[in-house]
C-alpha cells in the first residue's frame, strides 16, 4: 500500500493526477516539488497536498516518485536526486526508454507509465511497464491499469494517448456542426458527449463482440448511419486516423532511439 507519493514536475498532468488521487484517497500523502511555485501552492490548497523545499526533499519523503517533467528534462532532473533502495520511480515521459532512465535513478526501481488527463475523474486507462506492485496499486486509484509485456509493446500503445487528445477535436467539430444546424448549444454539447459515452459503454459491455459487428448492426442499408459512413470512407475520414497514429509512432520511435543513443 502506497502511503506517500512524490510528484516532481508540477505541470498539467501532475494537476490531473493530484486531483484524481485525492478523489480516490483522503489518506494518501502527496508531496509536490516546488519549482512551479504558484501551481504547486494552488494544488496543495485545493487537494491537501504539501510542497517540499526541493526535489531531494520530495524523494526523501516518498515511497513512490512520479517524474512528470518535460521528456527532455526527466533524466537531468533525476540525476540530481539521490534515490534509495526500495523506492519506485515512475516516468511519464512518452519517449524516454528505461535504458536511459535506469542509470539516473539507481538504486531505485525505474518504471514507465502513461496516464492521461481523465485521471482527474479516476477514469484513466494507464499503461505500465514493467509491472511494479507499488505503481500498479497507485494507478489503479486513477482507473484501469494495462501492464504491457515489453517496452516494444509500450511504444505503440502510448500512441493512443495522442488519439485521446484528437477525440476532443472530433467532439468539438461535431458540437459546432450541431449548433450551426440549429441545436441549442448546451443540448448539442451534452448530446454529443453522451452519445460517445454510450457507444464506448456499449462496446465495453460486450468485450467478445467485434466493433465492426456493432457498426454493421447500426449501418442498415438505406439508413442515416450508412449514408454518412459512406461519405467518411470516400473522403478517407477514417483511414486518416490510422495515418495520424502511424505518424505519432514514427515520431515516438525516432525520439526514443535518439535518447538511447545519448544514453549510450
Amino acid at each position: 500500500m502506497i502511503e506517500r507519493v512524490g510528484i516532481i514536475g508540477v505541470g498539467h498532468l501532475a494537476g490531473y493526477l493530484v486531483e484524481g488521487l485525492r478523489r480516490a484517497s483522503q489518506d494518501l500523502e502527496i508531496i509536490l516539488s516546488p519549482r512551479n511555485a504558484a501551481r504547486a501552492a494552488s494544488l496543495a490548497v485545493r487537494f491537501g497536498a504539501r510542497v517540499a523545499t526541493d526535489n531531494q526533499a520530495v524523494a526523501d519523503a516518498a515511497d513512490l516518485i512520479l517524474l512528470t517533467t518535460r521528456p527532455g528534462d526527466t533524466v537531468a532532473v533525476a540525476k540530481d536526486i539521490a534515490f534509495r533502495t526500495g523506492q519506485t520511480v515512475v516516468s511519464a515521459a512518452a519517449t524516454l526508454p528505461l535504458e536511459a532512465l535506469r542509470p539516473a535513478v539507481v538504486p531505485a526501481t525505474a518504471v514507465r507509465a502513461m496516464p492521461i488527463s481523465c485521471a482527474a475523474t479516476n477514469a484513466s486507462p494507464t499503461l505500465l511497464y514493467p509491472d511494479d506492485t507499488r505503481a500498479r496499486a497507485l494507478f489503479a486509484l486513477l482507473g484501469r491499469v494495462h501492464v504491457l509485456p515489453s517496452e516494444a509493446h509500450f511504444t505503440p500503445a502510448s500512441a493512443i494517448a495522442a488519439f485521446y487528445g484528437w477525440v476532443y477535436a472530433l467532439l468539438d467539430e461535431t458540437v459546432g456542426w450541431a449548433i450551426q444546424a440549429g441545436v441549442p448549444p448546451q443540448t448539442a454539447r451534452s448530446l454529443v458527449l453522451e452519445t460517445v459515452r454510450g457507444a464506448a459503454d456499449m462496446a465495453l459491455a460486450r468485450p467478445d463482440e467485434e466493433l465492426a459487428g456493432l457498426l454493421d448492426a447500426l449501418a442498415t442499408p438505406g439508413g442515416i448511419t450508412e449514408h454518412g459512413l459512406r461519405v467518411l470512407q470516400q473522403r478517407h475520414g477514417l483511414s486518416a486516423w490510422s495515418e495520424a497514429l502511424e505518424a505519432v509512432l514514427h515520431f515516438t520511435t525516432k525520439n526514443t532511439n535518439s535518447k538511447l543513443q545519448i544514453a549510450n
